[in-house]
């Protein structure tokens, strides 16, 4: 006999089947990658094992996904005391849709450590986004890369994880709860990687075919003391008003 707690919670939480080719439709994406040969794609392979989540930290209006993709594929820098500092991520999420910057298996800079390890996701948070949608969507994107990847709920993590950082900083809260609602998505999902990979492109066959063999990667020497999601935004801000002159 099943004890009626345990009914009880299945009554309040049924299982909702997820199909991954409906999951990624949901995520209205775009592929608009880095060029190759740029600074900020270096092309070196890693290894994912672990997702990032940061927040962009620009609230200014217009900061949304398809401005940071301009950013990222045309500028891709800061400065500091003069110096050009490159930055890149894999994913950019907001209310509307997810842009694809790099190939999973390719070496992003956006957080000293993980850049080996990792796959970023920066979720924007400007001032004319529905916050609650976009999170929602990045939700998705990670069951998403959990589920074709094989990556266990424990190593979403935020960008705190690796460098002490407050960042993502509308997320670090309720964190456990973003990554829980993840893996409840994952969980769901009744498709085979096999059946579906490559269907949409968020990550590809030859992306997990060819990842980079761990103990070859070279430590990430990129700095992640400056302050970076905040001078990225003023960066950004300046981008977009030259855009507009």
């Amino acid at each position: 006999m099943i004890p009626s707690i345990l009914l009880d919670i299945a009554v309040l939480k049924p299982r909702v089947e997820m199909d991954r080719r409906e999951l990624g439709q949901s995520l209205s994406l775009n592929v608009e990658m880095i060029e190759q040969g740029r600074p900020n794609r270096k092309g070196t392979l890693i290894s994912p094992s672990y997702i990032t989540i940061h927040n962009t930290s620009n609230d200014h209006p217009g900061a949304d996904a398809a401005a940071h993709s301009r950013f990222v594929r045309d500028k891709g820098y800061y400065l500091w005391n003069g110096e050009k500092l490159y930055v890149s991520w894999h994913y950019t999420v907001d209310d509307r849709r997810v842009i694809k910057h790099l190939p999973v298996n390719e070496h992003a800079i956006h957080a000293g450590p993980a850049n080996r390890q990792s796959i970023a996701i920066e979720i924007c948070m400007h001032a004319e986004n529905d916050q609650a949608a976009a999170n929602a969507r990045a939700t998705r994107l990670v069951a998403a890369l959990m589920h074709d990847l094989g990556i266990p709920a424990g190593n979403v993590v935020p960008h705190k994880h690796w460098t002490g950082k407050n960042c993502p900083v509308l997320l670090l809260s309720g964190f456990e709860a973003f990554r829980d609602e993840a893996e409840d998505i994952r969980s769901s999902i009744e498709t085979s990687p096999l059946e579906t990979l490559g269907e949409d492109n968020l990550v590809t066959r030859e992306e997990k075919d060819n990842f980079g063999v761990p103990d070859q990667i070279a430590e990430s020497a990129e700095p992640d003391d400056h302050d970076s999601h905040e001078k990225i935004a003023e960066s950004l801000s300046e981008f977009l008003e030259n855009e507009r002159s």
